[in-house]
């Protein structure tokens, strides 16, 4: 029987499939994977890169839709592409532990528990998607790299959804 959060993880790996981000959101993950195919010896691991990144802030708008909340993209308005990664390094910071500012708005939608869940499954069906791929061809140093590596875009692209609420760029 799955769990909660398995069936987050699992809404947000379908929301991924349509085209889930908002322009704003869009131009930010085409910047970060025209970066990342400079900076990978193999283009490939970028477009991983960006399937992280879209399941990641699909769980937050999954999260925001069982929250209630119908957040939509501000026409014209909300941070430019570097306010956008700044305030997300903010919150990829504190999910990993940094401490936050008790006048800070409250970082999950719904249990704690349950997100961070949600996001370790994610984390895993992203890393069990690429491991024929990459696990026999590296040792288990690199592989924990790699791990480290899809782990951080997965919470990039939650850490750019959390952002865009908190900036203003929606509604």
């Amino acid at each position: 029987m799955s769990t909660e959060g398995d069936l987050l993880a699992q809404k947000a790996r379908a929301l991924a499939q349509s085209h889930p981000l908002t322009p704003l959101a869009k131009r930010y993950s085409d910047r970060a994977a025209a970066a990342e195919q400079k900076n990978q010896p193999l283009t490939v691991v970028a477009d991983w890169a960006s399937a992280a990144f879209s399941a990641g802030y699909c769980l937050r708008r999954v999260e925001e839709n069982e929250a209630g909340l119908a957040l939509t993209a501000r026409d014209g308005t909300g941070p430019d592409l570097d306010e956008l990664d700044r305030q997300s390094q903010v919150v990829a910071a504190e999910l990993r532990g940094a401490a936050r500012s008790p006048d800070a708005p409250p970082l999950f939608l719904m249990d704690e528990e349950l997100v961070v869940a949600a996001l370790d499954r994610i984390i895993n069906s992203e890393l069990s998607r690429r491991q024929d791929n990459v696990r026999d061809g590296v040792d288990d140093a690199a592989w924990a790299e790699f791990e480290d590596y899809l782990a951080w875009w997965v919470i990039k692209g939650y850490s750019v959804r959390t952002a865009e609420a908190f900036t203003g760029a929606l509604a």
